[in-house]
């Protein structure tokens, strides 16, 4: 089978899971073919997936198979053979699998219990060090990924940053209602400038978020940033232009938009010795963040910005490291 034809099949098992959470559910599928079969050849290794579903009927391989990856990894491997298992014997018994490793994971938050590699992060990483990385990269002229990468340090978006699109907020008064919720956008206004967000994680839960620019500085670097953007050719149905993107077709695949944030945050080195194994991601810039906030005002903005209740960012993202 093909990644299209398991696409389509895990599309039918849960049709209203989002296109993103499809492409890691057939990723976790596809790596662990590829684990448990290291010697059968991969024809075109990007589009073939596995043969058939026969290997996850043998559970002690897969639990081995699965062991040394981070608890997140483990349960989305799971989860998405859950999915697309018809056995219900098999289903209940990786079902019982992802629930313990659903109470580890509390446990270990619980206990602010993280991986060796998060833990260097936490202890040699501040906020200050992001700032200088940051500045460093709008030194450099690299104005795009300094911007990107403020947006995420400043609001904790999570991906979506990267779909953002410009518009003026002239077009945007007039977008219809379903238009905004289909979209993320930047408005540009010299006074008001802000976000509007109606595609990320939580959007069934909160609906449009908007959120303001308010740090003048970003808001400047932004629209001296908009300045040199070369004007883009509009299709029929699209109402700004990709800001973090260099696509001339004007369509944003979910791989893309996870390359652009890899891209961006692989600028980021560990602060000692300039490392990129100890390189930040996103959820490391969370914890950063939120570990060494001046109190829960900022917090509570936090929460409204990214979709995210204050328990789940706590719960998730402070350790106190600090």
């Amino acid at each position: 089978m093909d990644i299209k034809e398991v696409s389509e099949l895990i599309k039918q098992q849960k049709p209203h899971l989002k296109d993103s959470s499809i492409k890691q559910y057939v990723s976790s599928l596809r790596n662990l073919y590829r684990k448990l079969n290291p010697d059968t050849p991969h024809i075109n290794d990007n589009n073939i997936i596995c043969v058939n579903f026969e290997y996850i009927k043998n559970k002690e391989n897969v639990l081995d198979a699965i062991k040394d990856l981070h608890i997140t990894s483990q349960r989305n491997t799971l989860t998405s053979i859950i999915t697309i298992c018809e056995d219900n014997e098999l289903k209940n018994y990786y079902g019982k699998k992802v629930q313990e490793l659903n109470k580890q994971q509390t446990e270990n938050y619980n206990k602010c219990i993280v991986s060796e590699n998060t833990d260097f992060k936490l202890k040699n990483w501040c906020c200050e060090d992001i700032e200088k990385c940051i500045l460093h990269l709008k030194l450099k002229n690299q104005f795009d990924t300094s911007l990107l990468l403020s947006l995420i340090y400043h609001y904790l978006f999570r991906n979506e940053v990267a779909t953002l699109q410009l518009i003026k907020k002239s077009k945007y008064d007039k977008m219809p209602e379903e238009e905004k919720l289909s979209g993320n956008f930047i408005v540009k206004h010299y006074s008001t400038m802000f976000i509007s967000r109606g595609v990320y994680k939580t959007d069934k839960k909160h609906g449009l978020i908007l959120t303001k620019i308010d740090d003048k500085v970003l808001k400047m670097d932004l629209l001296n940033y908009f300045k040199t953007m070369k004007p883009a050719v509009y299709g029929e149905k699209t109402w700004g232009q990709f800001i973090f993107m260099n696509n001339t077709d004007n369509i944003i695949t979910q791989e893309l938009v996870s390359k652009r944030i890899s891209r961006a945050t692989s600028e980021f080195k560990d602060p000692i010795n300039k490392d990129s194994k100890y390189g930040l991601g996103t959820s490391s810039i969370n914890k950063i963040v939120i570990d060494n906030l001046p109190g829960i005002e900022k917090l509570v903005a936090i929460s409204k910005d990214r979709g995210t209740s204050i328990s789940t960012l706590l719960h998730a993202y402070y350790n106190n490291h600090s």
